[in-house]
């Protein structure tokens, strides 16, 4: 529909577009990136009752080793998450509540075709290819689509909406669909297919266009599962551990799971650490203190 509200994507990829940047302005102020550093355990103290009360820091690495931190920021997805935190987490409710989120296998399906798939008002302008018809210029609607008439919940023409590194010169649409867990259990062969076929009868006109290319990429443990009831087992980006803070789009947060939900919990995050900085900074120091008389 015409009306409908415009969702911007980024230039091109996540990694050139988001990631990197965000490396890039990190690494300029000191900050130290560990890939490939697994965390393996959180260190914290509990009390009487055994649970927690501050996390010291991390077992990480492949040659484990502890690293402390006057606070820890958690940024995971559900699985993840899940993983990370001690049992002794889960006698607090709100860290507990996190184990009834549940997650959704998905598919997600890329389709190049020879033509602007999503163009309906002309068959010339659709089957037109020629020429540099990059930074949006393709034809087409240059938005992210949802569909409840298809198996996949959101779709968009790559080529239009990021072509900073999708639009490709001589080519037309690269369309990509996330199907639901309906269409997980089937073969990369089928889900194309269905792809291509749903497409058409959304697009009826690009039935004469033909699928150059195609790839089928599926996660077995995706978003978390969105049903009725969901939200109150969301945990909020600072936790009863004062010193330790959740991110992630399965927090509570104003985005559905996804890239916009993670960004949004991050900048969330960040802030419950800056409001809580001076009881750090003091609880820090207090550590300190009482470290060098024990040493004494």
């Amino acid at each position: 529909r015409s009306e409908a509200s415009v969702l911007r994507m980024l230039e091109g990829s996540p990694q050139t577009y988001l990631h990197d940047p965000i490396v890039s302005y990190l690494e300029e102020r000191g900050v130290k990136i560990n890939l490939r550093t697994p965390i393996r355990e959180l260190v914290h103290d509990v009390d009487a009752e055994g649970r927690p009360t501050r996390v010291r820091g991390v077992v990480a690495g492949k040659d484990p080793e502890v690293r402390e931190f006057d606070c820890v920021l958690a940024a995971c997805d559900v699985p993840g998450i899940k993983k990370l935190l001690p049992d002794s987490f889960r006698k607090i409710p709100m860290f507990d509540n996190i184990y009834q989120l549940d997650t959704v296998p998905i598919a997600t399906v890329m389709l190049r075709f020879d033509g602007w798939v999503t163009e309906m008002n002309s068959v010339e302008r659709m089957k037109d290819v020629a020429g540099d018809q990059s930074d949006g210029r393709g034809a087409g609607i240059d938005n992210l689509l949802y569909s409840a008439d298809a198996e996949f919940s959101c779709f968009a023409d790559m080529a239009v909406v990021s072509p900073g590194e999708y639009y490709k010169e001589g080519e037309g649409s690269l369309m990509q669909a996330v199907f639901d867990e309906r269409a997980f259990s089937r073969s990369d062969e089928q889900i194309i297919a269905d792809a291509i076929e749903q497409m058409h009868k959304l697009f009826p006109s690009s039935r004469e266009l033909t699928c150059t290319w195609s790839s089928v990429n599926k996660l077995g443990q995706s978003l978390y599962r969105e049903k009725p009831g969901q939200d109150k087992f969301r945990p909020k980006q600072a936790t009863p551990v004062p010193n330790f803070f959740l991110a992630g789009a399965y927090t509570y947060q104003d985005y559905l799971d996804s890239m916009e939900g993670a960004t949004r919990s991050g900048l969330m995050a960040a802030d419950e650490v800056i409001a809580r900085a001076d009881s750090l900074l003091a609880a820090s120091k207090a550590e300190a203190a009482k470290a060098e008389t024990v040493a004494a």
